[in-house]
């Protein structure tokens, strides 16, 4: 059975500790991992969820110096928006599923994070 809801976010280095436990007390739907980078990684896979109110919620955590990317990919709509969490606002460009690995590759080699 395919899951219908992904959502796959990385938060970039680095992150204090305390910032990092009030990331994944945020998350607490997802699936968190700490890098030994000090980055975070975030996965959920399930029905859909509000995404975007958790997103803000990161925001609003992380401040204007927090990063990262996050993707969101709803498969019963078919279709994906790559947010940007940079300065303390989201930016929201959608990608289209049918070429989600090109348009990603290209976006991370020449893109912000690279």
């Amino acid at each position: 059975m395919r899951t219908p809801f992904r959502v796959y976010g990385h938060i970039a280095a680095p992150l204090p500790d305390t910032l990092a436990e009030a990331l994944t007390t945020c998350l607490c739907a997802y699936t968190v991992s700490r890098q030994a980078d000090g980055s975070l990684d975030f996965v959920y896979e399930g029905q859909w969820r509000d995404a975007e109110a958790d997103l803000d919620a990161i925001r609003t955590v992380l401040g204007p110096a927090g990063r990262g990317v996050v993707d969101v990919i709803d498969h019963d709509e078919w279709r994906m928006t790559r947010y940007f969490l940079e300065h303390g606002t989201l930016r929201a460009v959608p990608i289209h599923l049918d070429h989600a690995l090109d348009t990603a590759y290209r976006s991370e080699v020449g893109g912000p994070y690279a």
